[in-house]
């Protein structure tokens, strides 16, 4: 299945029964070729209309489209690039991006767009068409990285942002929540039972300490009852938030605050799950401890969506990814 591309939007009265006289503007005759799917024309016709209008992203962008139906990826790919520099990210970009890059059999990239889109536009995320395609790319039969015989997912990572060693050991503070009181420290027991975990894959390289003021931690951990405050459009059902402060010069982390909901809504008669909870936790800290993206396989805590039942503990890639990051 391919993606469905998000062309330029073409008006009503573009929408051309019959071809078009040589007098009429070039995008005319473009979008009837785009439909009528002569895509060497199409792409003529755009060129002829970028001549008229350099400065259109949106020209720029369908002349990508019709370079990747033709296989000219890498030709797209630069257009694309093109079109992004000249109006800025636009979420149609993103998706027509991931669209060159599935093509070209790089599900890693292709999924890295698509996230990008519904970054730039949440409603992407609903769009039955990029849910489909974001399956696909997951699906671990159609992403070789993600197979559970493979022994890691770092090359799946988008990027490493790990910690410097003379920040060990990690400063960490559990930020408590006076409306949920009852649950501190139930959520400190989960946080140092996380840390642990990754902590331990490192064989000591990684180490941290719990501190009593926020003002002297460099990772503040918060727990809420307030969805808005974790929703996200890339990681479904992973209902945890985690932003972090990047040093320029050598992409390692400085500081993090992560924030997990522990009930359902404020007023929930319970608790969530304490073993979810958990997975939620493990997959927040993966990122706040350096990993900037996600792996493929369902099987993983870094897994991009909350699939993971019955088990609140690393799997041997997800060890032996962050042992890899800090050897």
């Amino acid at each position: 299945m391919n993606l469905a591309l998000a062309l330029a939007i073409t008006p009503s009265w573009l929408c051309l029964s019959e071809e078009p006289a040589c007098a009429v503007d070039s995008q005319v005759q473009a979008f009837y070729y785009l439909k009528a799917k002569d895509y060497p024309k199409a792409l003529d016709c755009f060129n002829a209309a970028l001549t008229e209008h350099p400065d259109s992203w949106a020209i720029l962008q369908s002349i990508g489209n019709c370079q990747m139906e033709l296989g000219r990826y890498d030709a797209a790919i630069a257009s694309l690039q093109k079109s992004i520099e000249v109006g800025g990210l636009q979420a149609s970009q993103c998706v027509n991006m991931a669209a060159v890059y599935q093509r070209k059999g790089d599900a890693k990239k292709a999924l890295n767009w698509l996230r990008l889109a519904c970054s730039q536009d949440p409603s992407k995320a609903f769009d039955p068409n990029i849910q489909a395609a974001m399956t696909k790319l997951l699906d671990p039969a159609n992403n070789p990285r993600g197979l559970p015989t493979t022994p890691d997912y770092l090359s799946s990572l988008s990027s490493v942002q790990k910690w410097r060693k003379a920040d060990m050991p990690i400063k960490v503070h559990v930020r408590k929540n006076i409306q949920l009181a009852a649950f501190y420290e139930e959520y400190i027991s989960i946080i140092k039972r996380s840390l642990d975990q990754w902590c331990a894959a490192t064989g000591g390289a990684l180490s941290y300490k719990f501190v009593s003021r926020p003002d002297s931690a460099n990772v503040i951990c918060d727990y809420t009852d307030r969805r808005e405050l974790v929703s996200s459009d890339h990681e479904l059902g992973i209902e945890g938030n985690t932003e972090k402060r990047i040093r320029m010069e050598d992409n390692t982390t400085a500081w993090a605050n992560l924030v997990i909901l522990v009930k359902d809504f404020p007023g929930a008669p319970k608790f969530r799950d304490r073993i979810f909870i958990t997975n939620t936790c493990l997959h927040e800290l993966g990122h706040v401890l350096g990993m900037h993206g996600h792996s493929s396989n369902n099987r993983d805590v870094m897994f991009s969506a909350a699939i993971r039942k019955g088990s609140d503990l690393l799997t041997k890639r997800d060890k032996n990814t962050i042992q890899l990051m800090y050897r």
